[in-house]
């Protein structure tokens, strides 16, 4: 069973807000509206699950915070890297596509796992 903890994801979304800013605000990114609406949904449910959720299972949780933070890391890594380089937006929509329906599916794996 999952708990939200209204303050930890409040925090969480309010930071995936300012690095999806930060990212929007680079000079070089030709592709604003795609990464702005690509790294917030990203980086804002990869973060949620690893500090606004707690679980009852003890290995459950510390498998998904540990998934989710990994998956936030690889993200803003992405993210940076499509933000200063130039390529398409359909490259960017897929990568970034494929990358979070293998988080979601990994996630959901580790939480219908009886540990």
């Amino acid at each position: 069973m999952m708990r939200i903890h209204a303050v930890n994801l409040l925090i969480a979304l309010l930071i995936a807000g300012l690095l999806t800013f930060g990212l929007v605000s680079i000079d070089s990114n030709a592709m604003k509206g795609t990464i702005g609406v690509g790294a917030f949904a990203f980086l804002a449910s990869t973060l949620a699950l690893a500090i606004g959720v707690s679980f009852e299972g003890g290995r459950v949780g510390v498998n998904v915070r540990m998934l989710s933070l990994l998956f936030f890391a690889g993200d803003l890594v992405l993210n940076l890297i499509f933000a200063y380089a130039a390529f398409a937006q359909s490259t960017y929509v897929v990568c970034c596509g494929i990358l979070f329906l293998l988080y979601v599916l990994l996630a959901q794996a580790l939480y219908t796992a009886r540990q």
